[in-house]
């Protein structure tokens, strides 16, 4: 599955751009935080060159690879980094799925829900997507209430060998609301 290199979603208060090697600071920052290490992964960054390498190696080469991947939010007002979103297209799973992370300076502020919203509309206007799922640890409430949040219903948990563990699994449908479309 592989879909257009732009453009990218938007939102009233968030930008989003592709990844750069000139964000490895903001990546070995939100990539150490505890909640990251537990909830997503420990990918081991330690340095700002051990974050650079993660986006050359992963980030970019999954928009190259695919043309979509998860994009760096940052604030339209300053242009700071606040967390990344997107698309994660995994052999695994049958349906795009929505990844999203925030620093914890930058949680409880509702941008985790203006980039989830954003990246929905984003996928229907621009891709033509229908449906998604999205997968979280099983102790990641946070997470789980955003999904529910916007309009992703849980369907079971899923195995999945590429990140080796077992995840709660969503599933979000555009639904159409009007009459004589549903």
């Amino acid at each position: 599955m592989t879909f257009p290199l732009g453009p990218f979603p938007a939102s009233e208060r968030l930008r989003f751009r592709l990844p750069s090697l000139n964000d490895a600071a903001f990546y070995q920052k939100l990539m150490s935080e505890p909640d990251y290490k537990r909830f997503i992964h420990d990918y081991g960054i330690e340095s700002p060159e051990d974050a650079a390498s993660f986006i050359k190696s992963k980030s970019l080469a999954r928009f190259a690879a695919q043309g979509v991947g998860l994009w760096l939010v940052e604030l339209k007002e300053t242009g700071e980094p606040v967390g990344i979103c997107g698309l994660v297209v995994r052999k695994e799973l049958k349906y795009p799925d929505l990844g999203f992370a925030f620093h914890s300076d930058y949680r409880g502020k509702g941008y985790g829900r203006e980039a989830g919203q954003a990246v929905l509309d984003f996928c229907t206007k621009e891709l033509n997507l229908r449906t998604l799922c999205a997968i979280t640890h099983p102790d990641n409430d946070r997470s789980a209430n955003l999904l529910t949040k916007l309009g992703f219903e849980a369907s079971g948990q899923r195995h999945l060998a590429e990140i080796d563990s077992t995840a709660n699994y969503y599933v979000w449908k555009l639904r159409y609301v009007e009459a004589g479309l549903g």
